[in-house]
């Protein structure tokens, strides 16, 4: 028959389609609205399956369809061959194309469907990101028959059982287009019938995600049973998956949740990021794009994988893996371990902080911010946005702990420290540090556990797992505006010294730890600070004249400290830094031009793909950036 249906697109090809209803998703649509025969052209096996073309009947797929071509050509009826690319799914076991082919299959139709939409809709079960209900909502009202039966000789075996006198209708029930089995020709339950020799088994098993979506309750009882275990872990808060399943697993939860125990089986569903490949892939055995995980822990460390991973993953959206970060993961842990080390090279194992009476303002503010850090992570895992710690936690430990505070109190740890100094700066260490291996240890367990036991922050025998995540501040002595003084403090020294050592760098002795810098109008406070200041910046001495007369062609800085001053007499020829400066001045100033030139070009901005074009952008920015820095400097020196 020649119909009309909506899914012909007329404008493709002839503008009329072949329709084969038992062996294509969308004509077997089709012949259900139109009541359309459903004939079954291949075997089992993908051989030809019609008997009424004797030429074609019987043979393998591929030689038949080159000899229908063949046969049309033959008579006639063949006006022209036109390539087309088309979308065709490939066994991953086989390596062959896959035929749709229908088939006597057992569905289960969905129950508590709108329990299930209702739950995520009202609140009941939060997804987190919170988009993913979307997805979720899509599925809920789009809903089909779930096919559960496979032709597998692995899972668990579907518990149908026929009479045997009646397996001759079994086999011919696709060629009748219909079972016309009785109730009583099956029986269906756990347990055979009771006269199970007149009885055979269905050879189907059940889809994987058959028992999967029975997991929160069935683990732990067998459906309608109450046990202490179900009662004290159902329904649980958390489930932690991948967006990539929820359909096949999340949603399929929630409704047997429904229908078996009345209940939701989850409160919270966390979707992790999907790991892709550089090129955007998802990784899999096909495309051999996943690294090994036990090597990379064999290279870097078991914390150091589960670091870097969970350092680059963000909130809800797929990362792209690059060993580079899993490489950053292990150095992080490095310098943890480096700082535990230097700490006990300091001195006797863990200083009880007694008083902070004579602390610094390094002491405090480290202090302050790993209460900071705290109050952050108890927020951040309310809101389930785990890459965010990882990132706070990898900044407090490398900037905050050792690149500042370990480097401001590194005098007071040698043995030539005044005994009080050394053992606040100790005390004020181990309280810090302590505490910081607690609320890093979800993310490196191992190394937390070792460090913690070694430092003497626990207990022999016990351990930083399972404990909660520490929440009271350690500063609990001070006012609000004692900590905010000494903290303004520690921030001034810390931003003035890193101001001081790119001035340094800038004129090339920034490895020079003579040098000496002169700082004018500086506040009151910075004398009792000085030493800490050349400490960080790496000078002999931090002069402090607020009548000094800096002579021409001196390098300076406004800083929070004031005016700093770089004296390099002795230290650099001034003339020959200028005829330097003068010269990158000339080479910026060409590199400039070129970068205008080629972004002007329209040629150039019309053709080349939009990444070289934004590169060339940023190019031209940081020339011109360097440009403006040289002749700073350039001036600075008169």
């Amino acid at each position: 028959p020649i119909i009309a249906d909506d899914h012909v697109d007329i404008e493709f090809g002839t503008g009329a389609l072949k329709i084969t209803p038992a062996h294509d998703k969308a004509d077997f649509e089709i012949g259900i609205r139109h009541h359309l025969e459903i004939i079954d052209v291949l075997t089992p096996d993908a051989h030809i399956n019609c008997p009424d073309v004797p030429e074609l009947h019987g043979l393998d797929r591929f030689v038949a369809r080159k000899k229908a071509a063949a046969k049309l050509d033959e008579m006639g009826l063949l006006i022209k061959i036109e390539e087309y690319e088309n979308n065709v799914g490939f066994s991953e076991r086989g390596g062959v194309p896959i035929e749709p082919r229908i088939s006597m299959q057992w569905f289960l139709k969905y129950p508590k469907i709108q329990e299930a939409a209702d739950a995520v809709a009202n609140g009941d079960i939060k997804f987190r990101p919170e988009r993913w209900a979307k997805t979720y909502a899509h599925w809920m009202e789009n809903l089909q028959d779930w096919c559960i039966s496979r032709q597998l000789w692995w899972g668990h075996q579907i518990p149908v059982w026929y009479r045997k006198d009646k397996i001759e209708d079994l086999k011919n029930a696709e060629a009748l287009g219909m079972s016309n089995f009785s109730a009583g020709d099956i029986h269906v339950g756990i347990e055979a019938p009771a006269d199970a020799e007149n009885w055979t088994r269905d050879e189907d098993v059940m889809d994987t995600w058959f028992s999967s979506w029975l997991w929160p309750f069935a683990t732990m009882a067998n459906v309608g049973e109450q046990t202490d275990t179900l009662k004290k872990f159902y329904p649980t808060d958390d489930l932690v998956t991948g967006p990539d399943i929820i359909f096949f697993w999340v949603a399929r939860m929630i409704m047997a949740g429904y229908e078996f125990t009345d209940e939701l089986p989850f409160k919270n569903v966390y979707f992790t990021s999907i790991i892709r490949d550089l090129k955007g892939r998802k990784m899999s055995k096909s495309l051999g794009n996943s690294p090994d995980p036990i090597e990379l822990m064999e290279k870097y460390g078991a914390d150091g994988l589960r670091f870097g991973l969970m350092r680059i993953a963000p909130t809800g959206s797929d990362l792209r893996f690059d060993e580079v970060s899993v490489e950053e993961g292990r150095n992080f842990a490095n310098k943890l371990y480096n700082a535990c080390r230097l700490r006990q090279m300091g001195g006797e194992p863990f200083q009880i902080l007694e008083t902070l009476d004579s602390a610094r303002p390094y002491h405090i503010n480290v202090m302050a911010k790993l209460d900071e850090l705290a109050e952050d992570l108890e927020r951040l895992y309310s809101e389930y946005r785990f890459g965010e710690i990882a990132h706070r936690l990898y900044e407090f430990l490398w900037n905050d702990f050792c690149d500042k505070f370990l480097e401001a109190v590194k005098l007071d740890l040698r043995d030539t420290a005044e005994p009080w100094a050394k053992a606040l700066s100790l005390g004020v260490f181990d309280a810090v540090m302590g505490r910081y291996l607690q609320l890093l240890s979800p993310y490196m367990p191992h190394v937390t556990e070792e460090l913690s036991a070694r430092m003497g922050y626990v207990e022999e025998g016990e351990f930083l797992m399972g404990k909660a995540l520490p929440s009271d501040p350690l500063l609990v002595d001070l006012s609000k505006e004692e900590i905010a003084a000494a903290q303004g403090i520690a921030l001034e020294v810390y931003e003035s010294a890193g101001r001081m050592r790119n001035l340094k760098a800038e004129y090339k002795v920034g490895s020079r730890k003579d040098v000496k810098f002169v700082v004018k109008s500086a506040p009151e406070w910075l004398a009792g600070e000085a030493k800490v200041l050349a400490l960080l910046v790496g000078a002999e001495e931090i002069v402090l004249d607020s009548a000094y007369d800096a002579p021409k062609g001196t390098p300076a800085a406004v800083t929070g400290i004031g005016e700093v001053y770089l004296p390099l007499e002795g230290f650099i020829d001034v003339e020959a830094e200028r005829a330097r400066l003068t010269k990158e001045i000339s080479n910026t100033q060409l590199e400039v031009k070129k970068c205008e030139g080629k972004l002007g070009n329209a040629s150039f901005v019309d053709r080349a793909p939009p990444e070289v074009v934004e590169q060339e952008k940023a190019r031209l920015e940081d020339w011109k950036a360097k440009l403006v820095q040289l002749g700073e400097m350039l001036a600075a020196l008169g």
